[in-house]
């Protein structure tokens, strides 16, 4: 069964909390983004947009956030 745009959302910050959390190194970090990105394009375009939508939501809510604090 092909991932939802939701699922690709989880592994990239899945993959960031790793990072950040230190459980992997730049290179693996890397390399999953990668990884996860040419699935998203693999997935089609209609996805991609969905992915991209959803990042973009969660960055403006994040940015109107830090305004309310």
């Amino acid at each position: 069964m092909p991932k939802k745009a939701t699922q690709f959302v989880a592994d990239l910050r899945d993959n960031v909390d790793a990072w950040y959390d230190g459980r992997i190194d730049y290179e693996a970090f890397t390399a999953r983004q990668r990884e996860t990105w040419s699935a998203i394009r693999e997935a089609g375009p209609a996805v991609e947009q969905r992915v991209h939508r959803a990042l973009r939501d969660q960055m403006r809510l994040a940015n109107l956030d830090g305004l309310t604090r």
